[in-house]
């Protein structure tokens, strides 16, 4: 009990450190998950309206049926063209040249367009425009006259086509918000505990507090004991921390769900798995420069690598073969097969046991690993 006293007090002498990073990451979080819902990604399949303007410089009936098609028109300047493209306000240009009505006849080109280059709604729009016009010259070719042949192209966008979504995962194709939430969690929950655990730890690796522990009476599985009960109090304090968040910014959150124990126990697994590597690095960092540097590769590589702030679809197959030795992967698949999911058959239930397993197994190796080094480094002393 002696030990556990000594840490439970520097961990109340450390508190505002502790609630401080606890914040900032919490609001890193949170901020991700926003930007996430505001991007549209969280609410399915919508229409879009894209920033693109028309500039007419050939004032005939295509230019008409161009801008009608786009909604928009734009003064024919071309240093208010850059501004626009710069400042973000427009990122498709589509320019009617004079003679336009005559290249569209004789089949050529007839129409030019500036682009902010990588933009998907840029591609979506230059999409719509060449549809349109192969729809004119469709009509033209049946023998048309170009002014009734733009009204009939036009006209076929009115046509609506009646979709009936299947719903074969029980949720309408729709992940719920707080999955989002859960999501990223695994950074806020390795970037707070990693820095919590180890400032707690560097306090006991100062000399005067290691020889003292060396020389006690207390045996060091003892010691060790001691460590693990008042670290999983904050690791338990960190989690339910974040767990209220949740509840609040999402009128209940995970629990309302019907898979309310699997999102618990995947998110007690991956706060085992930020214990375990505080623990760590608590153990290898030997000042406070070095124990930031390795907090930023550790949480930022096993979230870039895991699938956190990369989706897993986006991973090529080299980096996947990788990142299934990772715990953060596993964490990904088991988030991600309860979004989807509203009811899990008997092999996706299995996938997620096995998830949960490896995150898991893999706590418990870097805790073995690192006892193995601080049992050295006392020795040592």
């Amino acid at each position: 009990m002696t030990v556990f006293r000594g840490y439970v007090r520097i961990i109340k002498r450390n508190l505002n450190s502790i609630i401080m990073y606890v914040a900032i990451f919490m609001t890193i979080c949170i901020v991700i998950q926003n930007a996430m819902a505001n991007s549209g990604m969280t609410d399915g399949f919508s229409s879009m309206k894209m920033n693109v303007a028309v500039i007419d410089r050939d004032g005939g009936v295509v230019a008409d049926t161009l801008k009608a098609l786009m909604e928009r028109d734009q003064q024919d300047d071309a240093q208010v063209m850059q501004e626009e493209l710069y400042y973000g306000n427009v990122e498709y240009i589509l320019i009617v040249p004079e003679g336009a009505e005559e290249k569209l006849r004789q089949g050529e080109a007839c129409v030019e367009s500036i682009t902010d280059p990588g933009t998907y709604s840029a591609y979506y729009a230059q999409a719509q425009v060449t549809n349109l016009l192969n729809q004119i010259r469709v009509y033209l070719a049946s023998g048309m006259e170009l002014e009734e042949a733009c009204k009939s192209a036009l006209a076929l966008r009115e046509n609506q086509a009646k979709v009936t979504l299947l719903d074969v995962n029980g949720n309408a194709g729709l992940r719920p918000d707080y999955n989002y939430f859960f999501a990223y969690l695994p950074y806020a929950f390795l970037g707070a505990t990693i820095m919590t655990m180890s400032l707690i730890l560097m306090e006991f690796k100062k000399k005067e507090i290691r020889s003292r522990m060396q020389s006690s009476a207390v045996p060091f599985w003892k010691q060790i004991l001691s460590m693990v009960a008042a670290f999983l109090i904050v690791g338990m304090l960190i989690w339910a921390i974040f767990l209220v968040i949740q509840t609040i910014l999402y009128q209940g959150g995970i629990f309302t769900s019907g898979h309310v124990m699997l999102y618990l126990l995947n998110s007690l697994a991956c706060i085992l798995v930020a214990q375990s590597l505080g623990f760590f690095t608590g153990t290898v960092a030997n000042g406070s420069g070095a124990l930031n540097g390795m907090n930023n590769v550790i949480s930022l590589g096993l979230c870039f690598l895991g699938g956190i702030f990369v989706p897993l679809e986006m991973l090529g197959d080299g980096v996947t073969k990788v990142s299934q030795f990772l715990p953060t992967y596993w964490y990904s698949v088991v988030n991600g097969l309860l979004g989807d999911y509203a009811v899990l058959g008997s092999e996706l239930i299995g996938t997620v046991w096995m998830g949960l397993l490896i995150q898991v197994l893999f706590a418990a190796a870097i805790f073995a690993l690192t006892l193995i080094i601080r049992r050295r480094q006392i020795q040592e002393a």
